[in-house]
């Protein structure tokens, strides 16, 4: 039978007198069991999860069998209308320069504190304190694997090996981020990371959609079997890696093939063409195992343009090979 979808609207006082209204969706069995709080666009660039969203709550709302669903595609609006990772940036401002507005700092909100605090703040009483598990959606750079990011606490670091995912990363607490958060106040708190900023990519989606899916049905709140996915899953903690670095300044020309994949030690990643001589110097990878970066890759390479250039400088890293240790 199917659920009812209702749209759910969280209006926000901000310091200017200004009002936002956050849209939202709630779904509900009618039976007793968790309820999942999905939240996407924290960062006004990272727009991957919204799509995944929109699709599971479809999915919920005709094979949801027992708690409900709590869904925030775009829960920094403000930011996301800016085209911005935080809200009242400069162009090509690096995301570490967010001057108190990055939005996975604030939880759970402060109801007087600034703009970003305040969405926080008011999200988190309209529907994040009734959750018993959170799902937050995040993305990284083009060149860099998604990843779902875990704290190493006593069942979640189970219930992040079926997701399906190729690498979960075991972080460190930090109680500000809404994963964070939820761990600390004794519930479940889980992260991921798309592959690629200010873009929705089909293939990125189906990964995303694919492990919401894989975490509804492994709390019991949709039929069927987990998706296998990703067979072969890395966690950080049992895996080792190997970065391949430029032999000499020029440009890197990938070959084909993307992040996720697996490698044979010696497959050809690409050349750089030497911008001293006009040199060819063919980069292969170093070991077996799975490409964990791959491109000419720099932090905050997706909100400025010159982190897309293809010009490296020696020794500047061009890939990264993950392989789990025997």
């Amino acid at each position: 039978m199917a659920h009812r979808v209702e749209t759910q609207r969280i209006r926000v006082n901000l310091r200017s007198g200004q009002t936002v209204t956050i849209p939202g969706w709630r779904v509900d069995s009618g039976t007793a069991g968790p309820c999942l709080l999905l939240t996407a666009a924290q960062h006004g660039n990272e727009v991957q999860g919204a799509e995944a969203i929109r699709r599971f709550v479809e999915d919920a709302a005709e094979r949801l069998t027992n708690g409900r669903v709590f869904a925030v595609p775009m829960v920094n609006l403000p930011a996301v209308r800016e085209r911005r990772p935080h809200i009242r940036m400069r162009p090509e401002q690096p995301y570490g320069d967010a001057r108190g507005h990055n939005m996975n700092h604030w939880w759970s909100g402060e109801k007087s504190g600034n703009d970003t605090a305040r969405l926080a703040r008011a999200i988190y009483e309209a529907i994040g304190a009734e959750a018993t598990h959170a799902l937050d959606l995040h993305c990284w750079e083009k060149h860099k694997a998604g990843a779902v990011l875990v704290r190493d606490v006593p069942g979640i670091r189970e219930l992040a090996g079926k997701l399906g995912h190729r690498f979960v990363d075991i972080r460190p607490p930090n109680d500000r981020t809404l994963g964070g958060y939820f761990c600390a106040t004794g519930r479940v708190g889980i992260t991921y990371e798309f592959s690629g900023q200010y873009v929705v990519l089909e293939h990125e989606v189906r990964h995303g959609l694919m492990l919401i899916r894989n975490l509804a049905k492994a709390l019991g709140m949709l039929p069927g079997r987990l998706s296998a996915g990703h067979r072969s899953v890395l966690f950080s903690d049992e895996c080792e890696s190997v970065d391949v670095t430029a032999p000499c300044s020029g440009l890197f020309v990938t070959a084909p093939g993307g992040v996720y994949e697996s490698v044979v030690e010696g497959r050809l990643l690409g050349h750089v063409l030497s911008d001293i001589d006009l040199s060819v110097h063919q980069i292969h990878a170093p070991t077996d195992g799975y490409l964990r970066v791959f491109g000419a890759s720099r932090a905050n390479c997706d909100v400025a343009m010159p982190g897309h250039h293809p010009y490296v400088t020696k020794g500047e890293r061009l890939a990264t090979v993950a392989f789990k240790v025997n």
